[in-house]
C-alpha cells in the first residue's frame, strides 16, 4: 500500500533532516528534534497497525478506523513541530517545502484510505 510506503519515506526523511546539525543543533535534540522524530515514527507505527487489521465485521472496521484517525492526527502534530523547528532554526525553505510535501502526501493518502474503507465496509459491515 502506498500509504505504508509513504509513511516510511516520511519517517526516514524526517530522521535525516533532524540528524543534520545544520538543520537542528545537537543541543536541541532533547527538546524538539526527538519529538519530531518520535511523531514521524509514530505515524509509521499507527499506519502499520491499521493496515494489519483485517476487516471482517464492524468491530474490526472500527478498530482500523481508530488507528487511521490517530495516524492522521499525528500528521498535524508533525506539521506543527516542523513549523516550530523552521521558526527556531531558520531551516532552508526548500527543505521545509519538500518535507511538508511528504507530510501532506501522507495525510492525503490516509484520508483516501479512510474514505475508501468507509465506502467499502459501511455497506457490508
Amino acid at each position: 500500500m502506498e500509504v505504508v510506503t509513504m509513511a516510511y519515506t516520511l519517517a526516514v526523511h524526517t530522521i535525516k533532516i533532524c540528524s543534520n546539525e545544520k538543520n537542528f543543533p545537537k543541543r536541541y535534540r532533547w527538546c524538539i528534534t526527538n519529538k519530531i522524530v518520535d511523531t514521524a515514527t509514530e505515524i509509521v507505527k499507527l499506519v502499520n497497525i491499521a493496515n494489519s487489521i483485517y476487516v471482517t465485521n464492524k468491530s474490526t472496521y472500527d478498530a482500523r478506523k481508530v488507528y487511521q484517525v490517530k495516524a492522521l492526527a499525528e500528521t498535524y502534530s508533525l506539521t506543527a513541530l516542523m513549523q516550530i523547528g523552521y521558526e527556531l532554526f531558520g531551516i532552508d525553505s526548500k527543505k521545509i517545502d519538500y518535507w511538508a510535501g511528504l507530510v501532506i502526501k501522507e495525510r492525503s493518502l490516509i484520508r483516501s484510505w479512510k474514505k475508501a474503507d468507509s465506502e467499502r465496509y459501511c455497506k457490508t459491515v
